[in-house]
């Protein structure tokens, strides 16, 4: 079987400008996919940049004949247009397509019901689907929550409010890896290409949980800083979240709810007991190099104030 060498990149946000970087580290020939070519910046040396009308499947053919693989970061908003990426990545032979699936429990089974999640699998099985008729391959991650997001977002608590909700006493753990470890991982699966063909890889860097998170960030505050605890049942949120959805289904405000009461609620497949990272070539990090992490963003935090 052939290795990989030229990948095209879809979406180039916090995700897709990680995997970039890597991917021109490891000197893959990458191309750029953008509406406006002239909006994208921060371009390693060596990428070309494509201008493209993904209405338009001639123009995506066009654009991907040629290429081996395509990798899509897109957000939320682009993840049913991926069916058009995929059907013209087709018709111009791309051998493998890693869709924009970069989730913590969305190849669940158990999840596959949940409303929020409704376009990560139809994509999933559209995939599938083109893959049991030999037209192209596909790899899917799962890479837990985005440590960048977990240490740098109220997700998991607020550093600058110093306030948390807590899902469950906080106990449920959960994987999380940073956007760059995703990148070294999406580099490190096409270099495997074998191993990982048309199947789930599941990844993560680090496994977490409020309880501990918490802890950490009492421990570095400043002496005499006030948390502000919020105990909350994480069935009873997601219930109430999924009733807010039902009733207002334009609103994605209500996403965020579901995704953390799902995330650190413990129903849905948020912390994987076996992970890939061998294959793909990503260490784990420490408690102490975790820690290390997390107090400086503490502290950061503090400073701010």
């Amino acid at each position: 079987m052939t290795s990989f060498q030229k990948v095209v990149l879809v979406g180039k946000g916090l995700l897709g400008s990680a995997v970039l970087e890597q991917l021109a580290k490891d000197q893959f020939t990458v191309t750029v996919l953008s509406r406006n070519a002239s909006s994208v910046h921060d371009i390693p040396s060596g990428v070309k940049v494509h201008q493209v009308d993904y209405s338009s499947q001639e123009s995506l053919v066009e654009a991907l004949t040629g290429q081996d693989v395509v990798v899509n970061t897109v957000g939320m908003s682009g993840l049913l247009g991926q069916k058009t990426i995929i059907d013209a990545s087709i018709k111009a032979g791309v051998k493998r397509y890693i869709p924009a699936d970069w989730g913590s429990f969305t190849t669940d089974p158990n999840a596959r019901a949940l409303p929020i999640l409704r376009p990560m699998v139809e994509i999933q099985d559209y995939l599938k689907d083109k893959a049991a008729s030999g037209a192209l391959e596909y790899t899917i991650f799962s890479v837990g929550a985005f440590l960048d997001f977990v240490l740098d977002s109220p997700l998991i608590l607020d550093l600058k409010a110093h306030s948390i909700q807590v899902y469950d006493e906080g106990r449920h753990p959960f994987s999380s890896t940073s956007v760059s470890g995703v990148g070294r991982a999406v580099s490190g699966a096409l270099k495997a290409r074998e191993a990982t063909k048309n199947r789930n890889i599941f990844i993560h860097e680090a496994v977490l949980t409020q309880a501990k998170l918490f802890q950490w960030a009492k421990k570095y505050s400043p002496p005499g800083t006030q948390w502000t605890e919020t105990k909350l049942d994480a069935q009873q949120e997601l219930d109430r979240s999924l009733q807010d959805l039902e009733k207002d289904p334009g609103n994605i405000g209500h996403t965020f709810p579901i995704l953390k009461a799902c995330l650190l609620g413990g129903k849905y497949r948020s912390a994987y007991p076996k992970v890939d990272n061998e294959i793909v070539g990503l260490p784990l990090l420490t408690d102490k190099e975790l820690e290390a992490r997390f107090a400086s963003k503490v502290q950061g935090a503090t400073v701010a104030e």
